[in-house]
């Protein structure tokens, strides 16, 4: 529990900083978005996540990663039937 207590303190101060440069410019948006796996586009119509103004990078959470996931598959299962 005590340890919970400390790494909660350390989200606080990272949330709102890019990852990859370290800008505070980080801003939520809600946008579509193309990923690209191997060879092929993925597009997602609007997606909440975070883009950081200064260099581009966009910060997705969990359950946006995992819908991903999840529609990536089924649409590779749909390719193979």
């Amino acid at each position: 529990m005590s340890s919970s207590r400390r790494s909660s303190p350390t989200r606080r101060q990272r949330a709102g900083r890019c990852p990859t440069c370290g800008s505070e410019r980080v801003i939520a948006v809600e946008e579509d978005v193309i990923l690209r796996i191997g060879h092929r586009r993925h597009r997602f119509g609007r997606v909440a996540h975070e883009r950081c103004h200064a260099c581009g990078e966009r910060i997705f959470g969990i359950e946006v990663s995992r819908q991903f996931d999840a529609a990536i598959l089924k649409r590779r299962g749909r390719r193979a039937a």
